[in-house]
């Protein structure tokens, strides 16, 4: 009876959105979507550190870098906009993107992602927008993260063209 019940639940996709499974026509093999946490719990604790500036600044976690930048007359390479970004700081508005973020960790230093890190810095350079790193192997305390962050967005000294 109760693998009947749960049956019916996920023939109308009516079981809790923690867990979904769904069969894939290509291999007969259920997948399982699950819920995961936005950021990680170091991320999470950098967020945190960065709430401060919000008073003045909008602070987006993951940004994915094709949400603000737009690429003319070549969607060849547009697949290179798809990646996240651990954080951006917006004008308060939501305007205006003012300066990246990305928290370097252990898995920067894969040959992919040494090779992604230096994609993400050569677009941020064409547009104009800071970009900047911290690593997780540092302590990152909360005085030297605002300073920094602070720092930076007083060097803003050219506008970024919007469209």
């Amino acid at each position: 009876m109760k693998n009947l019940i749960y049956k019916i639940l996920k023939f109308f996709h009516l079981l809790p959105l923690e867990e979904t499974e769904f069969q894939s026509k290509a291999t007969k093999e259920p997948t399982i979507y699950k819920l995961k946490p936005i950021m990680s719990q170091y991320e999470y604790k950098f967020y945190n550190i960065l709430k401060e500036l919000e008073p003045n600044y909008a602070i987006i976690p993951q940004l994915n870098l094709a949400s603000i930048i737009y690429k003319e007359n070549n969607n060849r390479y547009y697949n290179d906009l798809f990646i996240n970004i651990d954080f951006a700081i917006f004008t308060k508005d939501l305007k205006r993107p003012l300066l990246l973020i990305e928290i370097n960790d252990a898995t920067h230093e894969q040959y992919k992602r040494k090779d992604r890190d230096l994609k993400v810095q050569n677009i941020c350079n064409t547009i104009g927008i800071r970009l900047i790193k911290f690593y997780s192997t540092y302590p990152n305390e909360k005085d030297y993260v605002l300073r920094r962050v602070i720092n930076e967005l007083n060097k803003q000294t050219c506008e970024i063209e919007i469209i």
